[in-house]
């Protein structure tokens, strides 16, 4: 389908829906990922931001899932467990994952069923950025950046001491029950925190329609979950700066759909990581602050077959960052310098043992510069990055990545503006492409990397508008990526058969799974986003409000060829309303069919997404108010198949159901 024919149809409709009414106009947010701490019109960067009741409602069991209805981004699922978000069809290594600044730690990089560690239940705001700022976090992230902040570490004194939160949730579609409280608190130079969170679900219901691995009710075998968390942190806080430290625990057991394979293989997660925070204010004569972050993981997760323990997956990681924010010098206006470091070793154990036990070091120094003008911000961004990995079988190899990105932004009025970036990024290939070579039961394939891979090149530029008035807002993003020696992992079309341990050209037996090969070869993408708010009506009591959404990406190799799982083309609409106490939304989203599915991959259909969703905010007491919300996902009860997920043909996403919940804050 032609993709050009809705975004003019969004346009035309926005015309005609104009209502001409006087809008309250929200302020713009501050960017507090970033150093320099920018509100969104001072800043060159793509970015979106999503914090407050809306991240209340949107927040889910994963950050993919919490995401999948933000501009470019969808969710790609390996079952309710996981969902690793998919952003203008880059994952993986591809986008960066963080929790406030520093990585996850995880092996959620290594393979689709791997959940990421990092939890956004409790996440005071997400951030997903894309540009220069992404050079601040690592190479590569053609994609981008998403940083959950939280307050596990805090940075201020409460003005009480004692407030916090406890929040309960009831899903419909899989009986889930979750339960969450925070506690904050300070008194004289001391800030507390305390967190924690239990989840359970039973199976997923799914659409109306028989197949493999669904229960005589219709629910997805073996995609029930359970899940805990607690966390305790504490600073001390002075004039001149703060020192903090937190440690968390989680515990997460999910299962891998299908469930009706000769073995049933669940995940078994268990994480305790350590972090430190601090900031000293003007520690040098050129300098605004010194920001130091470290972090240690110590995270390993058991691949249960039918109850029993199989291949055994850890990371023992330790990174940290520094960061001096500087004073006006030269001609620049603000600018950070830093050195980010990462040590992990990584291994897998046992019959499945993919990659090799293997130790990854890095080292990488980045710098971002902006200049203010009248009329024009401009920033820019350089990291060199130099990584190791030495396995313990096979010879060390080594890559050096170099990426430099520059943005500029355009205020043509005091509301509207145009932003250009242009990037050349470089990212070293992963231990999973370089040294995988094995049956992984979990994902139903036989993963072969290749140690000859070489760094991966990207040139992206994008092209953005931004229209901010009373009676219409709309942004505009048009993008392009041209990528040399991409690394992707491709279904072969061959087959290994475990029980006689061979490959196979045809498969004619139960015994046999797909072969996917890391390859490299030229590749490019080409997008956009589109978002255009209108205001409908405003009365005394609230106002009304409609929104056209879209986007699209298409990946191609330079021979040709699709690259896979790439998302379709959607679009849709939105009307809201929010009053003085109570807002409620109602989405209907659209994906087209994805007939560009890659080598050796399966199309999949297109779907009628229907969302509603509301929430009531109350007084309780003086000190303590309640937020009721509830959300029905999927009305009409369709057949999901997301094409950027590796189990789209065996586990589609979740029927009609809802879910509703109270959050009490005191």
């Amino acid at each position: 389908m032609n993709f050009r024919l809705p975004f003019f149809v969004l346009l035309l409709i926005s015309q005609w829906t104009y209502a001409g009414s006087e809008h309250v106009q929200e302020l713009d947010q501050l960017i507090i990922s970033t150093p320099l701490t920018e509100s969104t019109a001072n800043t060159a960067l793509p970015v979106s931001i999503i914090s407050g009741d809306e991240l209340r409602i949107k927040a889910s069991s994963s950050i993919g899932e919490t995401l999948k209805n933000e501009p470019g981004i969808t969710s790609q699922s390996f079952g309710p467990g996981v969902g690793q978000p998919v952003i203008r069809g880059q994952s993986g290594s591809r986008v960066h994952v963080l929790q406030n600044g520093l990585g996850s730690l995880d092996v959620s990089s290594l393979s689709p069923d791997h959940s990421n560690s990092t939890e956004a239940l409790w996440a005071g705001r997400i951030e997903v950025l894309r540009g220069p700022s992404t050079l601040l976090y690592g190479s590569g992230a053609i994609g981008g950046v998403v940083n959950i902040i939280d307050n596990r570490i805090p940075n201020i004194v409460p003005d009480t001491l004692f407030e916090g939160a406890f929040e309960q949730r009831y899903n419909t579609v899989n009986e889930g029950k979750s339960s969450a409280f925070k506690v904050d608190g300070g008194k004289g130079m001391l800030a507390w925190h305390l967190d924690g969170f239990y989840r359970d679900s039973i199976n997923q219901q799914i659409a109306d329609n028989a197949i493999r691995g669904v229960d005589d009710d219709g629910r997805l075998l073996n995609s029930n979950t359970r899940a805990k968390s607690g966390t305790a942190g504490f600073s001390i806080i002075g004039d001149t700066g703060f020192i903090g430290f937190s440690i968390n625990h989680l515990d997460n057991n999910y299962g891998v759909p299908p469930g009706d394979e000769p073995e049933e293989v669940r995940i078994d997660l268990k994480q305790t990581r350590y972090d430190m925070k601090a900031e000293v204010k003007d520690p040098l004569a050129f300098a605004e602050k010194l920001k130091v972050r470290l972090s240690y993981n110590d995270y390993q997760h058991i691949e249960l077959e039918n109850g029993e323990p199989g291949t055994v997956f850890s990371n023992e990681g330790f990174e940290s960052r520094m960061e001096l924010i500087q004073k006006p010098w030269a001609f620049f206006d603000h600018g950070v310098v830093g050195v980010q470091t990462k040590n992990s070793e990584v291994s897998a154990i046992g019959e499945e043992a993919v990659i090799p036990k293997s130790e990854i070091t890095s080292l990488g120094f980045f710098t971002v510069q902006d200049i203010h003008t009248e009329h024009f911000i401009y920033e820019i961004g350089l990291r060199v990055e130099q990584q190791w990995i030495d396995p313990v079988v096979l010879p060390e190899v080594s890559h050096t990545p170099v990426s430099f990105s520059a943005s500029a932004l355009w205020s043509v009025t005091d509301d509207d503006s145009i932003k250009l970036t242009f990037s050349r990024s470089e990212r070293a290939p992963d231990i999973q492409e370089l040294f995988s070579n094995g049956a992984h039961l979990a994902t139903n394939s036989y993963d072969a990397g290749n140690a000859n891979l070489k760094v991966e090149i990207s040139h992206n530029i994008e092209l953005g508008f931004h229209i901010d008035h009373d009676f219409f807002q709309a942004d505009f993003n048009l993008y392009q990526n041209w990528v040399q020696d991409y690394i992707s992992q491709n279904n072969s079309g061959q087959f290994f058969n475990t029980v006689t341990e061979t490959f196979e050209n045809t498969c004619i037996s139960d015994g046999c799974i797909p072969v996917f090969n890391a390859q490299q070869q030229d590749a490019e993408f080409q997008g956009f986003e589109a978002q255009v708010k209108i205001p409908l009506l405003t009365t005394d009591y609230g106002h009304v409000d409609s929104e056209l959404f879209a986007d699209y990406v298409r990946g191609r190799f330079s021979n040709g060829g699709d690259i896979p799982r790439m998302p379709p083309l959607r679009y849709g609409v939105q009307l809201s309303w929010e009053g003085t106490d109570w807002t409620t939304q109602l989405r209907m989203t659209r994906a087209e069919k994805q007939d560009n599915p890659g080598l050796n991959e399966t199309e999949t259909d297109g779907y009628w997404l229907l969302d509603l969703s509301a929430n009531y905010r109350l007084g309780i007491v003086d000190y303590a108010d309640m937020l009721l919300f509830v959300k029905a996902n999927n009305l009409l009860d369709q057949d999901i198949r997301h094409s950027v997920s590796y189990l789209r043909n065996s586990a589609p996403e979740a029927g009609r159901g809802a879910e509703m919940g109270l959050k009490i804050e005191f």
